[in-house]
């Protein structure tokens, strides 16, 4: 079985290889351009600002200690994620 190569630029970086061509069956997929580059800056700004959102919400919410475990594994392991979050520079 022939294996597909696929050359990917301009037109005129296709069209500088046209003697590679010559005699070949081809097949021209042509890419969008603009819309492709727009929207994925439209959808990283909405993903930014959607974030930005959340994080000032989260900021606003009263914070309530837990009760603290009887179990002495547990509340270990929730004295390590504290500290985790301490040097994240997150406030508890």
């Amino acid at each position: 079985m022939a294996q597909l190569e696929v050359f990917e630029g301009t037109w005129e970086e296709l069209a500088a290889r046209a003697e590679t061509f010559k005699g070949r069956k081809l097949r021209l997929i042509v890419l969008p351009v603009a819309v492709e580059t727009t929207e994925s800056v439209t959808d990283e700004r909405r993903l930014r600002e959607a974030a930005a959102q959340l994080f000032a919400e989260a900021d606003r919410i009263e914070r309530e200690p837990g009760t603290p475990s009887s179990d002495p594994y547990t509340a270990a392991f929730g004295e390590i994620i504290a500290e985790k979050h301490r040097k994240m520079g997150l406030q508890l």
